[in-house]
């Protein structure tokens, strides 16, 4: 009897787990001449303690960088010490031979915080997003994209200064390795939601016993 609630238990938690826990999708490389904000895809996500966001680069060669929301085009940790944000590095998928994912997970203690991000190859064209923006704040997507569109893909630092750490990931870390060519210029549109399976080993345990 005692098992058998636990079983019960751990059902019941993962049922919540399952609906609570997201993966959210952000397509990277469907960027055209016209319009350099189609990199992410979709460029805002809204996500809550446990779900994750991945980029999922598929065309072109991009990187999908953490910033500040004055300092549009550069590292946030080069904007500001104290932010260790999320940096991919120069991925090249080439013509969707060589896709690759950066996971990053919404932590308790950054699921307040609004994560802005860029890629370098377009950011002075207005390819950015946001990950959490504050929908009450006047630091606004179309506000950030207006930044990073004025400031030509430039900060306080210096352009080269962006690029070496573009290249030279830190923190949040993905699979594969990077690399550089040309941008992608398709267009297309992908968000995919699916369910957390980190649950499966706590009831594959509970039957055990």
């Amino acid at each position: 009897m005692r098992t058998f609630s636990f079983v019960a238990s751990a059902l019941a938690a993962a049922s919540v787990v399952f609906a609570q826990n997201n993966t959210y999708v952000i397509t990277v490389g469907h960027n055209t001449t016209s319009n350099a904000s189609l990199v992410f895809q979709p460029q805002e996500v809204h996500a809550v303690v446990g779900d994750t966001v991945i980029f999922n680069f598929t065309l072109g060669n991009h990187t999908a960088t953490q910033a500040t929301f004055a300092e549009p085009c550069i590292p946030a940790h080069e904007a500001n010490i104290t932010i260790n944000g999320f940096n991919s590095g120069f991925r090249d998928a080439g013509n969707g031979t060589a896709i690759t994912i950066l996971s990053v997970p919404i932590l308790p203690q950054n699921v307040n915080t609004t994560m802005w991000f860029y890629d370098y190859n377009t950011c002075g064209e207005g390819g950015v997003g946001v990950i959490n923006a504050n929908d009450s704040s006047t630091q606004t997507l179309e506000g950030f994209e207006r930044n990073a569109v004025r400031l030509n893909g430039t900060g306080s630092l210096t352009s080269s200064s962006a690029a070496s750490s573009a290249t030279s990931p830190s923190g949040t870390s993905g699979s594969a390795s990077s690399s550089s060519t040309t941008t992608g210029k398709t267009s297309a549109a992908h968000h995919l939601v699916v369910g957390s399976l980190s649950v499966l080993p706590l009831i594959a345990a509970a039957l055990t016993l």
